[in-house]
């Protein structure tokens, strides 16, 4: 019964987010966006070894439906680094791990005018390359974030504040928070 339930949660989320976006893929254009993330990521292993925080980079490109400073809802695909460089190799872990993210964002600016305010929102499948004896272990993730586009003549900077949340295998979570930036040419991509 669970699993019904379970299932049906997600199957009514995915007819909401159609019914929403369903303007925005039907009026937008296919575009390509891409954001660089400058991450703070926290490793928890679960009961295998205390939590532990590193830094974390890696891009985010979009292919999606856009509506200019309005809506947009497609395709993200992101690689993160996640660099242990500076300490022992740790239980399970090399000292750089890879998060592979392939999910669906969608992007809302509430008021609709050139620039300002906008929300993001994402869900993912993931892949994590420990490089040690954990291996590769897959899991699901939830992305929101916060930010401000500038608009210039022929393109928008845009400076975002996010977090990710993922639950992997193994009993293994990762949250990251990290500020990102975007610079979209609105005019030529």
């Amino acid at each position: 019964m669970q699993y019904l339930l379970k299932q049906w949660k997600y199957f009514f989320c995915l007819i909401l987010i159609y019914f929403c976006l369903v303007e925005t893929v039907f009026a937008g254009k296919l575009r390509l966006r891409a954001r660089e993330h400058f991450d703070t990521a926290t490793v928890n292993y679960g009961n295998l070894i205390e939590k532990e925080t590193t830094s974390g980079i890696g891009p985010t490109i979009n292919f999606w439906w856009e509506e200019p400073y309005e809506n947009s809802f497609g395709l993200a695909v992101g690689l993160m680094y996640i660099d242990f460089l500076h300490e022992s190799e740790s239980i399970g872990r090399g000292q750089r791990m890879e998060l592979w993210k392939l999910g669906l964002e969608g992007k809302h600016d509430p008021f609709q005018g050139d620039g300002g305010l906008f929300f993001r929102w994402g869900i993912s499948k993931n892949k994590l390359k420990t490089k040690g004896i954990l291996g590769e272990l897959k899991g699901n993730g939830r992305y929101f974030g916060i930010g401000w586009e500038f608009p210039f003549e022929i393109l928008g900077l845009a400076f975002e504040i996010a977090q990710r949340q993922i639950s992997l295998e193994n009993n293994l979570s990762i949250v990251t928070s990290s500020p990102s930036i975007g610079i979209h040419f609105y005019k030529h991509l």
